[in-house]
């Protein structure tokens, strides 16, 4: 395909291929033809319409979602899973300690599948209005002072507390209880005993891959997954992504 060049040799490509200038123009009705000079679009977009019917925008929505299925992108952290995607309201770090902790926790969160990022209080309780007891999330704080809110569906309705950061560890506020990790904590909290049974998860159904990953975590825990045999450095990553079997 010849790109446009406003040098002589573009006419001078045409005439060597008459077979592509007979393509261009033989395109089916209804597509408006580019304008001479018009940057080409990727093979495969859609040239935009003014109002997309039903059936396009369902058409847009699953290649938006095919795009993460993609066999070498799909062990890939997600965009925004770095520092840089911090949720802006978050506080000053106190330590660089705390911040590769809270990066690292953020990073995990990306992968969890249960992480809705900035959403308010009154969003949360409506979507776990509709979710069984015990489903929960979790999402960004609305506290400056706060990093992460655990939100959750009990016996009495949907109800939210905070996920305090002290001295390197994590709790619920008005709980002495404390824990290396966010998800030690969930991990806790999910057990039989407590209030938490699954997570409510922003994709359902779960992606097959994401529950072969928990299994393996579960089975063979997440730090021998480094040596397990039989597995390709990629899946190994993938794992070690999200180390977690909640």
């Amino acid at each position: 395909m010849v790109r446009y060049n406003p040098d002589s040799t573009v006419a001078q490509s045409r005439k060597q291929n008459p077979a592509a200038e007979t393509q261009n123009q033989s395109q089916p009705q209804g597509e408006p033809a580019e304008p001479e000079g018009a940057e080409r679009r990727p093979e495969g977009d859609q040239p935009e319409s003014q109002e997309p019917t039903e059936s396009q925008l369902d058409l847009l929505q699953w290649r938006k979602l095919k795009l993460h299925e993609e066999p070498d992108t799909w062990g890939q952290p997600i965009p925004g899973a770095g520092a840089e995607g911090f949720p802006t309201h978050l506080r000053p770090f106190s330590s660089a300690a705390q911040y590769q902790l809270v990066e690292r926790t953020y990073q995990q969160l990306q992968h969890s599948g249960y992480y809705w990022g900035a959403m308010a209080m009154g969003a949360a309780h409506g979507l776990l209005a509709r979710a069984p007891p015990g489903a929960f999330l979790i999402r960004d704080s609305g506290q400056p002072d706060v990093f992460f809110t655990l939100s959750y569906r009990s016996a009495d309705g949907p109800t939210s507390v905070r996920v305090q950061l002290s001295d390197l560890l994590f709790g619920l506020s008005g709980s002495h209880r404390t824990f290396a990790s966010l998800f030690g904590l969930l991990t806790y909290y999910t057990g039989a005993a407590c209030k938490l049974t699954a997570p409510y998860r922003r994709q359902r159904p779960e992606r097959l891959k994401q529950m072969c990953r928990r299994a393996l975590a579960s089975a063979h825990g997440a730090e021998n997954i480094a040596t397990f045999p039989g597995l390709s450095a990629q899946v190994k990553d993938y794992v070690q992504a999200y180390p977690c079997c909640i």
